[in-house]
């Protein structure tokens, strides 16, 4: 009893160095992404009296980039699903090119890539959780539980929600834990808080990082209940239009598959031309949000829908042209447009109401795990909207996917 004990407490410090360095490196490496974007879209535009089309050679030369480096370095990096199934599987990810990795999924990024960057950084975390347990060779804990352990975490640091960083996880676990399900949840929760902790310090007092916009001012009345299900049931529509534009995408791209560079200039062009028509189809959408809160009452709500619908299709346009990246924040930015689209043709109820159930089955019919997507949400939502949000998660991950929607490979 008293070497179990022992062997949990040296553990739990590990765990807790391991968030420490979760935190530091998400942070460094957003930093590094902000510092780029700022250069390239704020100071440069200030110096220079630049032509309209700015936007597009700057993404067409951010193409260029992004298809060199797939070119020489294959697919990188990877999406954060298949990460986790080659975990579970027992795969080990490799560490030695997490320089690579990092190249590889800063520069879409910097060039304005329509992604999120939790694809990249989670690959980087899990590899350097695998040359971490190389080194010290614990005996206390498995590898993959490890690695699942700092993907966890590096979630909870992006997304600034610790609870969605486990629950991320254990929802999508279909195996059998080889640690002991209270000492796990414990675990969990110590890379959780220490990584998310490091992170919050270093952007307080460094800056960098990223945020989500929060929502106040949310009231449920009976039009709100009445009309909860039609909303979410219409988003889960859009949520699911995302995996048939991740098929269409596929289409697209497939008699260049072979010419990575040439693709990889035809995302850049064609995000910039986009982004001309509709800007907020550029970065992941998380700065862009706040944006939309504050200013959607004066956007017709058919260009909101366009940016909701438009923006899942340029996520999947950019990862298949090699702008490869997360969908999380892109796709729950298109929840938040396509939420102030049904609130400006339903001026009868609460705006806050009709965006926390858009978004909620936006995202849920995408990621199919309707706690996590609740638990991820409540950083942008107050406690109020829990009820409304589990409702329109829920409702989006019961409805099934039509098979000729679903992407093919």
């Amino acid at each position: 009893m008293k070497e179990q004990i022992q062997k949990n407490i040296v553990l739990g410090l590990f765990i807790a160095l391991l968030g420490i360095v979760v935190g530091a490196v998400v942070w460094f490496l957003l930093w590094v992404m902000d510092l780029g974007i700022s250069f390239l879209w704020e100071w440069v535009p200030s110096q220079l009296s630049l032509p309209p089309w700015y936007t597009v050679a700057v993404c067409g030369c951010g193409g260029g980039l992004v298809g060199i480096l797939q070119h020489y370095f294959g697919p990188c990096p990877s999406p954060l699903a298949e990460d986790m199934a080659k975990i579970r599987g027992g795969e080990r990810l490799p560490y030695d090119k997490l320089p690579i990795i990092a190249v590889c999924a800063l520069v879409p990024l910097i060039f304005g890539g329509s992604i999120g960057p939790e694809a990249g950084l989670t690959g980087i975390i899990a590899g350097l959780c695998f040359w971490l347990a190389d080194r010290f060779k614990t005996s206390y804990i498995e590898v993959e539980e490890l690695a699942q352990v700092g993907i966890a975490a590096t979630l909870g640091a992006i997304f600034k929600a610790p609870l969605f960083g486990c629950v991320h996880n254990v929802e999508d676990a279909g195996g059998e834990s080889k640690i002991p399900k209270t000492s796990k949840t414990v675990f969990y929760f110590i890379a959780i808080l220490s990584g998310f902790g490091v992170f919050t310090a270093l952007s307080h007092y460094l800056g960098g990082g990223m945020g989500l916009g929060r929502f106040t001012g949310i009231t449920i009345g009976r039009n709100e209940w009445l009309l909860m299900i039609p909303i979410a049931v219409a988003g889960s529509l859009v949520g699911m239009a995302f995996q048939g534009f991740t098929r269409l995408s596929r289409w697209l791209v497939r008699p260049l598959a072979d010419k990575k560079i040439l693709l990889g200039v035809i995302g850049g062009v064609a995000l910039g031309g986009v982004a001309m028509a509709l800007p907020y189809t550029m970065w992941s959408g998380e700065s862009q949000m706040t944006q939309v809160m504050e200013g959607w009452q004066a956007v017709p709500a058919a260009l909101l829908f366009a940016t909701a619908l438009v923006k899942l299709f340029m996520t999947n346009f950019c990862i298949e042209t090699g702008w490869r990246g997360g969908n999380i924040f892109p796709i729950i930015f298109s929840g938040v447009c396509f939420g102030y689209g049904c609130a400006a043709l339903l001026p009868m109820i609460n705006p806050a109401f009709c965006v926390a159930v858009a978004t909620a089955s936006v995202v849920g019919a995408v990621m199919r795990k309707p706690l996590a997507v609740v638990m991820l949400l409540m950083l942008c939502f107050p406690v109020d909207a829990i009820v409304p949000m589990l409702a329109g998660a829920y409702i989006a991950a019961a409805i099934p996917m039509p098979g000729v929607l679903e992407s093919k490979k």
